[in-house]
């Protein structure tokens, strides 16, 4: 604040002569220009201001029309937004700090205000008055952000959270004050080597940030980036932590999504011939790299399919493709990936899997496929199906070497009658 600036200070005293003492006082000061109004009641006060605005408030609390507390009471409702001094006639310390928590923003002792003390006091109070304006204003801001806010300690207790954190969380600022977040919404499906990493990070002093999964007071949960920075004090040390979270479910809830379409057949749900490849090719490196490693590739081919689609319509052909493919998914391991790779044709592939494990797989799926039967107005709907069968080599230069040897026992298989498995030996 500018020490140029007329203050404006609204002098509530009855007392004559101490009105007097604090204007010569005020007029004397070299640090500030003052322009005192005096008046002798609350009444009368009320009436200024009314018609003017000051700066700050001199209070006696034994007046005409008010008496003790009440009289800080009266003229805190009075001038809400003005900073309150008390003056008071005796030095009594309970009183003063009773006062205080009234809404008095400082109290002095009438005649023992010293050399400038009573104009420090009053720019004392109306800086204070501007700083709790100004945090007002901050903790307003933060209320307001649409993103959660998390203020704690240095040992990571928290002392303040914002709006965004209750509706994010479901936990308001009673429930939380002084825990630790990883006590409340901590879900356990992080990895410790991230809180290391971000400790780490904030011990030395940087900001963090990263991607957690939490959990709500109703127990769902929540994707969130966090960010993370520590607060410090003058001497370089850390006090405070400010972490700032942002719930990112939705998002990675469409590249979930994203990724889905961009991995799997749309109508069967299985994965789709580019994803197919890929893990084919990366199967065949392993058994190039890894000692009796073995793995098996199934050609599977829905027989005379295209006359089902003929005879009872493309719906019921996409029923058939759906239902062969439950049955694909259920027969097949967590390791193994199963693949609709165009029309009617599919293929699974068996990791780590030997020559009979693989063949007694494809024939329990192909007597299951055998069993199934398609309601349908016309009559009911069967297929079979028939599944070529061939492992992968050492010498195969990338995964349409082992495609061809399995196409070519499917083939085998059909020109056999069809139903069965076929194991490539050429």
């Amino acid at each position: 604040m500018s020490i140029a600036k007329v203050i404006r200070v609204l002098l509530v005293e009855d007392d004559p002569g101490d009105a007097h003492l604090v204007k010569l006082t005020l007029g004397k000061t070299q640090s500030g220009h003052f322009n005192v109004i005096w008046v002798q009641s609350l009444k009368e006060a009320q009436c200024c201001l009314d018609v003017s605005t000051f700066d700050v408030m001199l209070l006696d609390l034994s007046l005409p029309d008010s008496e003790g507390l009440e009289t800080v009471h009266r003229a805190k409702a009075m001038a809400v937004n003005i900073p309150i001094v008390i003056l008071s006639g005796t030095d009594d310390t309970d009183f003063a700090l009773t006062a205080l928590e009234a809404g008095a923003i400082d109290y002095m002792v009438k005649g023992d205000f010293g050399y400038d003390g009573l104009a420090r006091v009053i720019r004392y109070a109306l800086m204070r008055t501007e700083m709790e304006a100004r945090n007002n204003l901050l903790i307003a801001a933060l209320e307001a952000a649409a993103n959660s806010i998390i203020i704690t300690d240095k040992y990571a207790n928290i002392t303040w959270v914002n709006s965004a954190f209750t509706r994010l969380t479901g936990y308001g600022i009673r429930e939380v004050a002084g825990s630790n977040p990883n006590e409340i919404i901590k879900s356990g499906l992080q990895s410790e080597a991230v809180y290391e990493d971000m400790w780490t990070e904030l011990r030395a002093g940087k900001h963090w940030r990263g991607e957690l999964i939490n959990k709500r007071k109703n127990g769902t949960l929540y994707h969130e980036e966090l960010s993370i920075a520590p607060v410090k004090n003058r001497e370089g040390e850390t006090t405070h932590y400010v972490g700032i979270q942002e719930d990112i479910s939705v998002r990675k809830e469409l590249e979930a999504q994203l990724k889905k379409l961009a991995s799997t057949d749309p109508l069967t749900g299985l994965f789709n011939r580019r994803v197919f490849l890929e893990q084919l090719e990366n199967e065949r490196e392993k058994v190039v790299r890894l000692d009796n490693y073995s793995v098996v590739l199934l050609m599977l081919d829905l027989d005379f399919f295209k006359r089902i689609n003929d005879t009872y319509g493309h719906a019921t052909g996409d029923e058939v493709l759906k239902a062969f493919a439950k049955i694909a998914r259920n027969n097949s391991r967590a390791i193994d990936i199963p693949a609709r790779l165009g029309g009617e044709e599919f293929a699974i592939l068996l990791a780590g899997a030997d020559r009979n494990d693989a063949f007694s797989m494809a024939e329990r799926l192909r007597e299951q496929v055998a069993e199934l039967c398609i309601n349908h107005q016309a009559g009911p709907v069967k297929i079979t199906v028939s599944i070529g069968a061939a492992c992968v080599f050492l010498n195969d230069s990338n995964g349409e070497d082992v495609m061809h040897r399995a196409d070519a026992a499917l083939y085998e298989a059909k020109a056999g009658g069809r139903n069965q498995t076929v194991w490539f030996d050429g």
